[in-house]
């Protein structure tokens, strides 16, 4: 393919997004309206402009529309580049996330330091691939490497732009050697059936890794791009274990270079597109859940199982257990969630949405106490279109709206005929994000005493205290299972008056509306009502490596550009990855990464 420059107006203009989580109880903030009138008559000649209303009354008319997290950005494309020429190296690029899913970086939650274990080197291979893999790319970045981990600086012509970062992680969950026999395909064979590819890592995350990659490459390669803005690549060595060193080493060197708040916008992993209620919805992760890991152990006098006592020490963290999880935390939501403000934005485009969740929608935002009160359980008892459960997973819209507390770990007991001496269970929790891990830690406190008093065991808290004096003997002990613990994560922008969002937003609107099933020259066409993308706020179930980002930029969306139905298996069996769905990946990081460059509003 013939080279040729791109030209890429570039201005800046500071922005800092409000980042406060002030929690509330259940009063009604009405939405201000936002200014655009800046935004719709500053971008260069060429370009489209990056916003509009959107075209329909809120609830049909029963509330009036107004500005917010439902206004929908202009689709737009960059000017000067097809970003549809990627489909050009399909097979290229298919092939080179089948020889990354063949490099088994599988990362385990308990690793020694990453000097000795002999289980980390292998990402020296991994990074050997990259390295064979993506010349260009390594001829125009800077490579830093970092606990295995690796950043990616490509320097801009305009250095006082702040960075576009986009991350994703090298690393895998291990596969079970006992479910080998359960795959289809081998988990490390990266095979691709003509549809899709298939082994560990091809949907979480190497696929956003080999897209990043590749949509530089091609770049870098078929034409003279030469960014104004620069540009940041991160890739973490042990997300799949909460990021312990990899995203940290990362943060710690950018911040040290840049400061905080230095990047314009950064994308991780996180949520697709999903067809719902009849609508094709874009659904960032706008904020994500709290993450601790509680350690629980029971400690008693040992013995000979012949002359046992009443309950040993499985069976007093058994009790202690089924008390927990008996008592599980209820569903909530305000005006500030992601999910409601999804609700919202539903209420708006999806013609097909449940009527009785709707005027629940609608009530609510009236100010109906009654409504609040009721949303919660009715969003749950609806469920979602585009939405599944997972084997052995339970429901995911509730896991959205509650602190969700899963005894993922238990150990204890040495031989048949003695007593166990002490006995230890992990539960793993994802918090709420209009909680916090202190509301977490005095609640697990308050529902275990009535079995603590009940048995006579003393109770320490997690910060080593008793919290009730029993037996000096028989103790049950709370703790961070492995030290750490994160809170929810601030709120990012979601309106039209951040520039960020808004090229975000447009960005997906106009690949959408650009896509080869609707676009014959890859240009972007009018959509009718129903066909088009809109973009939604919305929230992981999980965690990524952006807990350790947040003081890099206000503008953090865990978003992946493919359809949600296109993937699956992550963490589980048969995780696959559609071919084409990893190529219209591949697009959207051309256009935001061109699109980025060309934006004369954003920082």
């Amino acid at each position: 393919m013939a080279k040729g420059p791109i030209h890429l107006p570039v201005h800046s203009l500071e922005q800092s997004p409000e980042r406060s989580r002030a929690r509330r109880s259940w009063p009604l903030a009405v939405i201000g309206l936002l200014a655009t009138a800046a935004v719709l008559t500053s971008f260069p000649a060429g370009v489209t402009q990056l916003t509009s209303t959107a075209t329909s009354s809120l609830f049909q008319g029963d509330v009036s529309m107004k500005k917010g997290s439902c206004e929908q950005a202009e689709p737009f494309l960059p000017s000067g580049y097809n970003v549809t020429k990627i489909w050009e190296e399909k097979e290229v690029i298919i092939k080179r996330l089948q020889e990354a899913i063949r490099i088994p970086t599988q990362m385990y939650d308990e690793m020694g330091p990453v000097d000795e274990d002999p289980r980390w080197k292998i990402f020296a291979e991994f990074h050997d691939f990259l390295e064979k893999t993506f010349p260009k790319v390594y001829e125009h970045a800077k490579v830093t490497k970092t606990d295995w981990a690796l950043v990616y600086e490509i320097e801009g012509t305009e250095p006082s732009l702040k960075p576009l970062m986009l991350t994703a992680h090298q690393d895998v969950v291990p596969v079970l050697p006992d479910t080998v026999g359960q795959w289809t395909h081998d988990p490390f064979s990266g095979e691709y059936d003509g549809t899709s590819i298939h082994g560990r890592g091809s949907s979480d995350t190497k696929s956003s890794l080999i897209a990043v990659m590749s949509a530089l490459e091609h770049l870098f390669g078929t034409t003279d791009f030469k960014p104004r803005r620069p540009i940041v690549l991160a890739f973490g060595s042990d997300e799949e274990r909460g990021g312990q060193v990899g995203a940290p080493a990362i943060a710690k060197y950018l911040l040290e270079k840049y400061g905080k708040n230095s990047m314009s916008l950064l994308i991780d992993e996180g949520n697709g597109l999903v067809e719902t209620w009849g609508q094709q919805f874009a659904t960032p992760a706008v904020a994500e859940k709290g993450h601790v890991d509680i350690g629980l152990t029971v400690s008693t006098l040992g013995g000979h199982s012949s002359v046992p006592p009443t309950h040993t020490a499985i069976g007093l963290i058994s009790m202690l257990i089924a008390q927990l999880e008996a008592h599980p935390h209820q569903p909530t939501i305000s005006n500030k969630s992601p999910i409601y403000e999804f609700m919202t934005c539903a209420a708006t485009f999806a013609e097909s949405m449940p009527a009785k969740l709707k005027k629940l929608v609608i009530k609510a935002e009236k100010g109906d106490k009654k409504a609040w009160k009721d949303l919660p359980l009715e969003i749950i008892s609806t469920g979602m279109d585009g939405t599944s459960h997972g084997p052995g997973q339970g429901d995911p819209m509730r896991s959205l709206l509650t602190t969700t507390q899963a005894v993922d770990i238990i150990n204890g007991g040495l031989k048949v005929n003695a007593l166990p001496e002490s006995v230890k269970a992990i539960i793993n929790h994802r918090i709420n994000v209009l909680s916090n891990h202190v509301e977490l830690q005095e609640r697990i406190e308050t529902l275990l005493l009535p079995i603590v008093k009940t048995y006579n065991l003393t109770l320490n808290g997690f910060d080593g205290t008793a919290v009730y004096s029993g037996s000096p003997s028989s103790k049950v002990d709370l703790s961070l299972a492995f030290g750490y613990f994160t809170d929810p994560a601030p709120h990012s922008p979601v309106t039209l008056d951040d520039p960020a969002w808004t090229v975000l937003a447009g960005t997906s609107r106009g690949v959408w509306a650009s896509r080869k099933e609707v676009s014959e020259d890859g240009t972007v066409v009018e959509l009718e009502k129903g066909k088009d993308l809109v973009m939604a706020p919305f929230m992981s179930t999980g965690n990524t490596d952006t807990r350790r980002y947040l003081d890099l930029t206000p503008n953090i969306y865990r978003y992946r550009y493919t359809p949600m139905q296109g993937s699956a298996g992550a963490h589980t069996i048969n995780e696959y990855s559609n071919a084409d769905d990893l190529i219209e990946f591949t697009r959207f990081y051309q256009a935001i990464i061109l699109n980025m460059d060309q934006s004369k509003h954003v920082a």
